[in-house]
């Protein structure tokens, strides 16, 4: 039993939540049990010491995966399958590959920077980087560089937007967690996200090739990834009207008001059409249409629900976690452990950008991924918003940049990058884990320096 004159303490109610995030550490570094059970058992856990009544530990916990899964997981769900409908058709290899065409050599890392970039919008990192590895060894080929330097303005592009660009499951979290307006997260999201990724990837890559080892020139890929694709691939125009489509749809909403006069019907019908939900499934219609000719077909001619049921296989994972983050936030909220680390970091003089983006850093250092950063990360801070004089949309952004930092051995993502790039130790960290702490440092930065500017 707890004492409340010991609750009432003003370090006791952090204490719990640092207690609660060394117990996910151990839980999962130490232990391996995937984060979506430790999360569980932490939100549990936390309910406990913070001397919430056993009863109504369930029930925070319920009411706080309904609130988070009943906003986020439709739009993951239309996400994947939009993702997987740009891969299968070959639209966002060919929009890659019209855009690094298009450039000479002095603007083949802007190209490939953008290329990252767009195709990024829609899908996984991982999945955005085997689609685009045939481009980069094209390109690593034409220049003479190795490849792993011709590669960093993607993997700069790919990883900024899946950690500040909802929809991509982790940004997409913390966007419901902190309520801001994904509109503004997106348009804020690029302000920050493209000065950083300009910084760490194609000024990274000229500063890396001053000093690299001559002998990484020789090509590194499989055979199996660098294929080419023999059937007939959707056009540039058609996948990038796919990507945009949902993102001009959540601005309008997002800016309906300057746009119409307020309660028009106009004005209602731009609200309803960008609430992401809606603008994600406006935009899957749009590409089974315009990429659906160019799917490979089966016998059956059932491709377009095969290919949807795939898409749905890899979010499983990523939903568990969500959701047991978002429970996690509810045992926060309703416990008191949230208002009361708020007030101690505020009585502190800490910014709460600086605050959110320091929580997200620890928890990927130590446990590599940093979806499950941003999960911990959102699910402290999320309750704590009212009492924060700061805009939500930049909360999700410092607590996005603060997940991507310092990409190391306990990140399945180094290991990927290694494999496909076959580098050396040294070089992986020279240059993916060097590319990954740039665009957190430079991202907080540039977080930082709207927030003078926004209210």
């Amino acid at each position: 039993m707890i004492i409340p004159a010991l609750i009432s303490h003003s370090f006791y109610l952090p204490g719990c939540a640092a207690a609660t995030v060394l117990l996910l550490l151990f839980l999962i570094a130490r232990l391996r049990l995937h984060p979506a059970l430790a999360l569980c058992i932490g939100a549990m856990f936390l309910g406990g010491i913070a001397g919430m009544p056993p009863e109504r530990i369930p029930a925070a916990f319920a009411s706080g995966v309904g609130n988070l899964l009943g906003h986020v997981a439709v739009v993951l769900m239309l996400g994947a399958v939009l993702g997987r409908l740009l891969a299968e058709s070959g639209g966002a290899s060919a929009l890659g590959q019209f855009l690094v065409d298009r450039c000479g050599e002095r603007g083949l890392p802007w190209a490939l920077l953008a290329t990252g970039l767009l195709v990024g919008t829609p899908v996984f990192f991982e999945v955005g980087l085997v689609l685009l590895l045939p481009i980069v060894a094209s390109a690593a080929r034409q220049s003479g560089r190795p490849a792993i330097l011709v590669a960093l303005p993607v993997l700069a592009g790919l990883s900024i937007v899946h950690a500040v660009f909802p929809p991509h499951p982790a940004a997409m979290l913390a966007v419901v967690q902190f309520h801001a307006d994904p509109g503004r997260t997106m348009l804020f999201g690029a302000l920050v996200g493209m000065p950083a990724a300009a910084l760490a990837g194609p000024i990274l890559s000229f500063a890396l090739q001053l000093f690299w080892p001559r002998k990484s020139l020789e090509p590194p890929f499989d055979a199996d990834l660098v294929e080419e694709r023999f059937a007939p691939a959707a056009g540039p125009l058609r996948a990038a009207v796919a990507i945009l489509l949902p993102v001009l749809l959540i601005f309008a909403g997002s800016w309906a008001d300057h746009l119409m006069a307020a309660g028009s019907f106009g004005n209602r019908l731009l609200h309803a059409l960008g609430a992401p939900d809606w603008a994600m499934l406006i935009a899957v219609l749009a590409a089974m249409l315009l990429l659906g000719p160019y799917l490979p077909r089966d016998l059956e001619g059932r491709h377009l629900y095969r290919l949807t049921e795939a898409a749905f296989v890899p979010i499983a994972g990523v939903l568990a976690v969500l959701s047991a983050a978002g429970g996690l936030s509810g045992i926060l909220r309703d416990s008191g452990v949230a208002q009361a680390t708020v007030s101690l970091a505020l009585g502190a003089h800490m910014s709460p950008l600086v605050l959110a983006w320091m929580l997200a850093a620890v928890v990927r250092l130590a446990m590599g991924s940093s979806t499950v950063a941003m999960a911990v990360a959102s699910g402290v801070m999320a309750p704590m918003t009212a009492q924060m004089v700061v805009r939500p949309e930049l909360l999700v952004l410092a607590t996005g940049t603060g997940s991507i930092i310092l990409s190391h051995l306990n990140d399945p993502g180094f290991w990927m990058i290694q494999s496909f790039f076959k580098t050396e130790l040294k070089e992986t960290l020279a240059s993916w884990s060097v590319l990954e702490t740039i665009l957190s440092l430079a991202g907080l930065g540039m977080t930082l320096l709207i927030s003078r500017f926004i209210v």
